[in-house]
């Protein structure tokens, strides 16, 4: 499953590093993304790499961070679960665009999801809820073709649509009155509405550097979408991101 702030800045880009359905991984990287959601410059952060799973139990990548839960396959290809894990915040000292808004603290995240995966394609729908008050959650539906299975090499491309609720577009894309006031920027006031935030297109590349090795490679585009592209944070509403990493199967 990928996901961003769990804006499909960190969690998507993360998460979609994911390539070997069904076995272990292990490994690290980094990733460039954008400063944040909606910003006109980049950051390079750590991106690891990790999928474990043994009966209904998994640890994997969740927003850019290890997260874990429980899972159960209800039909041939399609799976159902529970996770829990954390997303990362947002520094006001990040862009002076953001100066005197105050930061988003990084939280406790939780949430459903069910995975399809027959053939070729994979699919996810999985809703995910802010654990602070006022933080909000998001509905993300994603799925992704091998376009490209043969010798060293698994070629993936996908897309993605990412909703969120009012709590969350607020928080990550709202101006209150009260920071209007204290921006260095000069924002007006803004509440943003429920509704869709974003959408995403990647590809991902897979190189087998042997039975157990493997390089890593996505690159991808986010657009933002409705209230959260008119919102007055924002920079350049599309952005690439992208990351490169080393994983080791077991």
């Amino acid at each position: 499953m990928i996901q961003d702030p769990r804006s499909l800045c960190l969690c998507f880009l993360l998460g979609a590093m994911q390539p070997a359905v069904g076995q272990d991984l292990v490994g690290g990287g980094i990733a460039v993304i954008p400063a944040y959601p909606g910003a006109d410059s980049y950051r390079v952060l750590p991106a690891p790499i990790l999928n474990f799973q043994r009966g209904p139990f998994f640890i994997s990548n969740s927003q850019g961070l290890p997260g874990l839960g429980l899972k159960t396959e209800v039909a041939p290809g399609l799976s159902v679960g529970v996770r829990a894990g954390f997303g990362l915040g947002r520094k006001e000292s990040r862009s002076d665009r953001l100066s005197g808004l105050g930061d988003i603290d990084a939280h406790a995240q939780y949430g459903v999801f069910a995975d399809w995966a027959p053939g070729r394609w994979r699919a996810s729908l999985s809703y995910t809820q802010a654990a602070k008050s006022g933080y909000g959650g998001t509905l993300a539906v994603r799925g992704s073709y091998a376009i490209w299975q043969g010798g060293k090499h698994d070629v993936q491309v996908g897309a993605g649509l990412e909703w969120g609720n009012r709590d969350h577009m607020q928080t990550w894309f709202g101006v209150t009155p009260e920071q209007s006031s204290h921006s260095g920027a000069g924002l007006a006031a803004y509440r943003p509405s429920s509704g869709l935030r974003s959408g995403s297109a990647f590809a991902l590349w897979t190189y087998r550097l042997d039975q157990r090795w493997r390089v890593v490679t996505l690159l991808g585009v986010q657009t933002l979408m409705g209230d959260a592209a008119d919102s007055p944070i924002v920079e350049r509403k599309t952005a690439a991101f992208g990351s490169v990493g080393l994983a080791y199967s077991f």
